[in-house]
C-alpha cells in the first residue's frame, strides 16, 4: 500500500514498538468514511454538481438504466457502479493491507493523511467523470451513453483488475512467507516478487491508472500513472532499497542482481 511520500511516514520500517491497533483503526476509519463520499458524487445526489459549475463545467447528471446488483437497485449506471466498485475495492485493499498484512508501526497523524489523500484521489476521479468536458463518457464510442461502457473504461478495468492482483497477491505471498519462522531475517524474492523487486508498487501504480483511466479517459490516465511511476522510482524505492541494503546486506545485492526491475518485469 502506498500514497505518496506520506507512505514513508504511515510505515516505521524495523521499529520494535508496538503494533498500533488505534492508529490502523484510524486508516481503516477515514478510507470506510471514503466509500459515501463518492457515491454522492457519483450517484444523483450530484455532490460535485455545484463545484463544476462554479469552476464553469458543466454536470452529468446520471442517465439510462441502474444496475440491479442482488435484486437491489444500485442507483448507478453501469458505467458509475465500475467507477464505485473500484472505489470499494481501494478501501478494502487497503483496510486489509492495514489490519492483517502490515507488521511495522503506523502513526496515527499519517494514517490520518494517508486515509483523506486516497478519499482524496478519489473524489478527483469521480468529479471528472462527472464533468462533460473530461469524462470518459464523452468519447465517441458511448457518446454520453451511460448503459455502455468506453474503451477507457474497459481498458482501465483491466488495469484495474491486474493492479490489484499484483499488489495485493504479491504483498499475500511475502505476508506467508515472513509468518514462517524459518525465514527470519531471509529476503523473500519468489512468486511475484520474483518478476520485479518492487511489484506491489507496480501494482497500485496500474490500478490506480486504471481507475483515472476509467473515469476520465487516456490523458487523465497517464498523467496519474506517470506521476505514480515518479513518486516511487524518485523517492519510495530509493529509501526502501536504503533500508533492506542495510538490513540484509549482501542477500539483497544478490536480489537485486537476480531481479533488476523495480516496478515491472522486463520494462523498469
Amino acid at each position: 500500500m502506498s500514497s505518496l511520500k506520506h507512505e514513508n511516514k504511515l510505515i516505521q520500517r524495523g521499529s520494535s514498538s508496538s503494533p498500533t491497533p488505534f492508529s490502523r483503526s484510524v486508516f481503516v476509519f477515514f478510507r470506510a468514511l471514503d466509500l459515501p463520499l463518492q457515491y454522492s458524487i457519483i450517484s444523483s445526489r450530484a455532490l460535485a454538481a455545484p463545484l463544476i459549475r462554479e469552476l464553469g463545467g458543466a454536470a452529468i447528471p446520471p442517465t439510462g438504466r441502474p444496475l440491479y446488483l442482488l435484486g437491489t437497485n444500485t442507483g448507478l449506471s453501469p458505467q458509475r457502479a465500475i467507477l464505485f466498485g473500484m472505489a470499494i475495492g481501494s478501501v478494502v485493499k487497503q483496510s486489509h493491507w492495514a489490519m492483517s498484512i502490515s507488521r511495522d508501526p503506523m502513526p496515527t497523524g499519517a494514517s490520518a493523511a494517508v486515509g483523506v489523500f486516497n478519499a482524496f484521489s478519489n473524489a478527483i476521479n469521480m468529479i471528472l467523470f462527472t464533468n462533460a468536458a473530461t469524462s470518459a463518457l464523452a468519447y465517441p464510442s458511448v457518446d454520453g451513453d451511460e448503459t455502455k461502457l468506453s474503451v477507457p473504461t474497459l481498458v482501465g478495468l483491466g488495469m484495474y483488475a491486474l493492479g490489484m492482483v499484483l499488489e495485493w497477491g504479491s504483498e499475500m505471498q511475502r505476508l506467508r512467507f515472513k509468518k514462517d519462522p524459518i525465514n527470519k531475517g531471509r529476503v523473500y524474492s519468489g512468486g511475484l516478487f520474483g518478476l520485479a523487486r518492487h511489484i506491489n508498487y507496480g501494482g497500485y501504480v496500474l490500478w490506480r491508472g486504471g481507475f483515472a483511466l476509467a473515469a476520465a479517459g487516456w490523458t487523465w490516465g497517464a498523467i496519474v500513472a506517470g506521476f505514480h511511476i515518479w513518486n516511487f522510482v524518485s523517492s519510495s524505492i530509493p529509501e526502501l532499497d536504503e533500508y533492506c541494503s542495510n538490513r540484509y546486506n549482501e542477500q539483497w545485492a544478490q536480489y537485486k542482481r537476480a531481479v533488476p526491475y523495480k516496478l515491472f518485469p522486463f520494462i523498469l
